[in-house]
């Protein structure tokens, strides 16, 4: 079982194929196609050269693999909460 907070559907590691490593998707679908909104981040999103930025796309493998959200470095579990608050 996983470990979300209440709003998010799914988190995601691509093990750093991309410097936005870290996915994270909420429960909120944007048009017809049902592209689900999320953010995606590095290790350090507050960081002046990190990234953490707003995405949308379909769930699936192409993301990573699932984590659990205390799997996500301090930082972005800060970013998420203040997302969902």
């Amino acid at each position: 079982m996983r470990d979300y907070p209440n709003g998010v559907k799914r988190i995601y590691d691509n093990g750093g194929k991309t410097v936005d490593r870290y996915t994270v998707y909420y429960y909120q679908e944007n048009g017809a196609r049902a592209l689900h909104v999320g953010r995606g981040m590095s290790a350090e999103p507050f960081h002046p050269q990190g990234v953490g930025q707003w995405v949308q796309g379909d769930l699936g493998p192409h993301n990573g693999r699932l984590i659990n959200f205390a799997a996500l470095p301090e930082d972005c579990r800060k970013a998420v909460l203040q997302d969902l608050a």
